[in-house]
């Protein structure tokens, strides 16, 4: 699947810098959602 993924973005002329750009994004936004949900956790869990 990601190798499909990676041959359509080829093909629509992505160079490697607009494929990292991609991928940090799409970790940068999972890295911000996991830690506002560790922190609604933390918070709950001082009650």
């Amino acid at each position: 699947m990601a190798d499909a993924a990676l041959i359509l973005l080829q093909q629509n002329g992505l160079d490697t810098v607009g494929l990292f750009r991609f991928f940090a994004a799409f970790f940068l936004i999972a890295i911000i959602f996991g830690s506002a949900l560790l922190f609604t956790y933390w918070i709950s869990k001082e009650e």
